[in-house]
């Protein structure tokens, strides 16, 4: 089973086998966040979570690592930055005892599973994962549960200068799979290099009744936490 039919349906650190971690609460100035955040344009909006937050409390710790005294964000900079926007002091956390390599992938497999990035983003950290942890095509494919042909296929998109597709958002244009396609070709005389990029990624599901009961339960706590923030109870 790839690592994201785990993650898509279970939580992180399910996904990510497990890692020695421990539960704890830390004051907001001991969290630093990630130099190495895979999201590159701008920061979205935290409007609806500072809400949801305000109103149910926070439901998901923030997962972090130690780093030169404090503790580094891997999860949750979104539900950090509410807390701060909430004057809270202190924050529910998750410490993991994880390298900077498993860091930056749990980091883009956690913004994969909020779509938290475009298309263009995952590409360059796709690019990262290649280029400088030396990662294979079918191991990034792992890390994001896409199929190696997807994964090559966002590495092409990737080939945009940044401020092209800042070009491109400006414009009204939403950064899809589609219109960063339609960009490159025309970049490219109507040439990508690569081949044609599906609008959708195939993506691999799971059947939770077939999973282990462990891990089965931790999927129906995650849902209920999500019925609860969005008020499906």
């Amino acid at each position: 089973m790839s690592k994201k039919s785990e993650f898509a349906s279970l939580d992180l650190l399910s996904a990510f086998k497990d890692p020695k971690k421990s539960d704890t609460t830390l004051d907001l100035n001991e969290v630093m966040l990630n130099p190495d955040q895979p999201r590159i344009l701008g920061k979205d909006n935290i409007k609806d979570l500072v809400d949801s937050i305000s109103n149910l409390g926070l439901l998901e710790p923030i997962i972090v690592r130690p780093l030169n005294g404090k503790y580094m964000i891997i999860a949750g900079e979104r539900r950090f930055r509410a807390v701060q926007e909430l004057g809270w002091k202190e924050i529910s956390a998750k410490i993991l005892d994880v390298n900077s390599e498993i860091s930056y992938e749990m980091a883009l497999a956690e913004n994969e599973r909020r779509k938290s990035l475009n298309p263009w983003e995952v590409g360059k950290a796709i690019q990262y994962l290649r280029k400088e942890m030396k990662k294979t095509v079918a191991q990034v494919a792992e890390i994001l549960g896409y199929t190696e042909r997807y994964i090559k296929q966002l590495s092409s998109i990737a080939k945009l200068d940044q401020k092209s597709v800042e070009n491109l958002i400006d414009s009204g244009k939403d950064p899809s799979v589609k219109n960063l396609e339609n960009l490159l070709k025309a970049k490219d005389g109507g040439k990508n290099g690569g081949e044609t990029i599906s609008p959708s990624p195939k993506k691999i599901s799971v059947n939770i009744y077939q999973l282990p009961a462990k891990k089965r339960e931790a999927f129906i706590r995650e849902l209920n936490a999500l019925k609860r923030k969005y008020g499906l109870d």
